[in-house]
């Protein structure tokens, strides 16, 4: 099982500090502004697509309440393990719906684009929307890195089970067959 250890590794490695969590925090306010546009295309965007679309349709709504308290925990200012925890449930929901994977990385470019182009709508001072840009798309970077090893623990889940071979042996396997 994928640890909060791993997160927090990823979070140094992508230089991840303090000072990120308080620029996500400051933008909490533009953000409670632009979300619900965000929301609205990140769904649309889903809904072009017959893979996606038949996943989420019919729950769109009730989506998009999920969807806002996502975007609004992204500037809460609570990035440790209790973060790491929430965000593996929602990656274990994609994984659980069957969400292809390459639509998760892909459609974050809804919010990536969104976000940068909200930011620079309202902060005025270039240097501030600067750093806060770069921190929203670190977060952003580490809730997909955290969804991708969702899939993979469910993939060894599934692995496991069919196999009923052991965790342990498979890892083993996978790790010397990179050899």
């Amino acid at each position: 099982m994928v640890e909060v250890a791993t997160y927090e590794k990823m979070k140094q490695f992508v230089g991840f500090s303090d000072a990120d969590a308080s620029n996500l925090k400051q933008l909490a306010p533009v953000f409670a502004k632009h979300g619900p546009g965000l929301t609205d295309g990140f769904y649309e965007t889903l809904a072009k697509y017959e893979e996606t679309n038949a996943i989420i349709s019919g729950r769109t709504d009730a989506l998009k309440a999920t969807h806002a308290q996502w975007m609004a925990e992204l500037f809460a200012g609570d990035y440790g393990s209790s973060y790491f925890e929430r965000r593996m449930k929602i990656g274990l929901v994609h994984v659980k719906v069957g969400i292809p994977p390459h639509f998760v990385e892909a459609v974050m470019d809804v919010i990536r684009t969104g976000g940068l182009a909200a930011i620079f709508a309202e902060l005025e001072d270039r240097s501030q929307a600067i750093a806060c840009s770069q921190s929203l798309l670190k977060l952003l970077d580490l809730d997909l890195l955290i969804i991708n090893l969702a899939y993979g623990e469910e993939r060894l889940e599934r692995l496991t089970a069919f196999t009923g071979f052991s965790r342990r042996l498979i890892e083993n396997c996978i790790n010397k067959a990179k050899k």
